[in-house]
């Protein structure tokens, strides 16, 4: 169900739940139900609305992308404002990264009031720990991308504007949504669907970028120790919504009109028959980092783009499909968060390290070839790049590798501008908002 009253942060509306029986999920159903007719055969189905709701109809790939336009990963003509780190407030686009997690919280919070009501309902579980999953993805979203931001539960006063919660409590309620999912949610048999798996990957995410090693390796080794995944040289398979790869953890699809929506608009390097505007591209050497047996290395186009007279490497790792899908976590990732965690402890152990670059056909190294945990950390950095490149990580690894206040300074923008500004428009319907710093109204 796409919800279709919205709940706007800036001025706080009461949720209504848009559906009947048999279009629950749909975008624009044509009845409404009060709450008191929720029941839990249908409940679920607000799930699929929550999702339908962080994607808005084919809107996700404009706000998965633009921190990696902003990081070194990427150049961009068509997203100028990114590429330079300056983005103005009136912004089209920041506006809908603020708009659309609040969406699927809305969804989301309907899902943990309710699903109370039916204590031992498996089905119910389920639906309530795949809403908190959805709701700390949500908030991890907003707060990677705008700092400080207000927590809604979904029983606030409609009429009420709230200022915006310390980052601190915003963390605390995303870590206690993510053990709640943990809790409640049955192992991982589709990445569609959320699982125990999922909700503790994230977890081992959010940790490692709290410096919180000891919980991150704990997380990410209870994923990989669970049985449930295997690294696979069908590397493309991950990013398919139709496949259903033991690589992705967990992925968001969604159904378009077109092929080329989804993140072959960003990346692609347009033309007949080709999505994308052919105006963003890969860093080159990064993708020359890539050793030539690596398989992640084919995932690149080295043609000329619409504007650029030299040729550059496109990336072309997500595939054009009527259904896009995002990949929200995925097991490598786990691998890749124990060696550095490990690494931010002062321990060298290249095992898991080793372990993805074998699955990727790359060579692999011995602990005693770094002279220290520092230059350990340097190439599980890169590693992270090669891997991830695309998938909305590097912007939170420039700040954990300590790379962002060069990276924007070489721009002319100040540190503050690690965070996007709130959207104008919210800022005028809610006086109590305050900007985020050196930005304007």
């Amino acid at each position: 169900m796409k919800q279709h009253t919205l709940l706007h942060i800036a001025a706080i509306i009461t949720i209504g739940l848009s559906a009947c029986s048999k279009q629950l999920d749909e975008v624009d159903p044509n009845t409404k139900i009060a709450y008191s007719q929720l029941n839990q055969n249908n409940l679920p189905l607000l799930i699929n609305g929550a999702k339908l709701s962080l994607t808005n109809n084919n809107a996700f790939y404009l706000y998965y992308a633009m921190q990696d336009i902003m990081s070194d990963d990427f150049q961009s003509l068509t997203f100028p404002n990114y590429e330079g780190n300056n983005i103005p407030s009136n912004d089209g686009t920041v506006a809908t990264v603020y708009k659309q997690p609040y969406q699927c919280i809305a969804n989301a919070n309907v899902v943990i009031q309710y699903a109370p009501q039916f204590p031992g309902d498996s089905n119910v579980t389920a639906a309530l720990g795949e809403a908190y999953l959805l709701r700390a993805f949500s908030y991890m979203i907003l707060t990677e991308s705008f700092g400080d931001v207000v927590i809604v539960n979904g029983t606030e006063d409609p009429k009420s504007h709230p200022a915006r919660n310390p980052l601190a409590e915003v963390n605390q309620q995303i870590e206690a949504d993510l053990k709640n999912a943990a809790d409640r949610l049955p192992a991982y048999t589709n990445s569609t669907i959320g699982s125990k798996q999922s909700a503790q990957l994230l977890l081992a995410r959010f940790y490692l970028n709290q410096g919180r090693n000891d919980e991150a390796l704990t997380m990410a080794n209870n994923v990989i120790s669970s049985g449930k995944f295997s690294l696979q040289s069908n590397f493309g398979d991950i990013f398919k919504s139709s496949v259903n790869s033991s690589e992705a953890v967990y992925k968001v699809n969604e159904t378009s009109t077109s092929t080329n929506y989804g993140m072959p608009a960003v990346y692609g390097q347009g033309g007949t028959g080709q999505a994308g505007s052919g105006n963003t591209w890969a860093d080159s050497m990064l993708v020359k980092s890539y050793e030539p047996a690596d398989i992640r290395r084919s995932f690149f186009v080295r043609t000329k783009g619409a504007s650029i007279l030299d040729s550059v490497y496109f990336l072309s790792k997500f595939p054009q499909e009527l259904t896009p899908s995002y990949v929200v976590c995925r097991y490598s990732e786990a691998f890749l968060i124990v060696a550095e965690a490990n690494a931010r402890k002062g321990v060298v152990d290249v095992t898991t390290y080793n372990q993805l670059r074998s699955a990727r056909k790359a060579s692999t190294i011995n602990n005693t070839d770094f002279a220290n945990p520092a230059a350990f950390l340097a190439a599980i950095e890169q590693e992270r790049r090669r891997e991830f490149i695309g998938e909305r990580l590097r912007w939170s690894d420039m700040k954990r590798f300590g790379k962002i206040n060069d990276w924007l300074a070489s721009f002319g923008q100040p540190t503050s501008h690690v965070l996007m500004p709130l959207p104008s428009r919210d800022l005028f319907i809610n006086p109590n908002l305050a900007q985020n710093a050196d930005y304007s109204r």
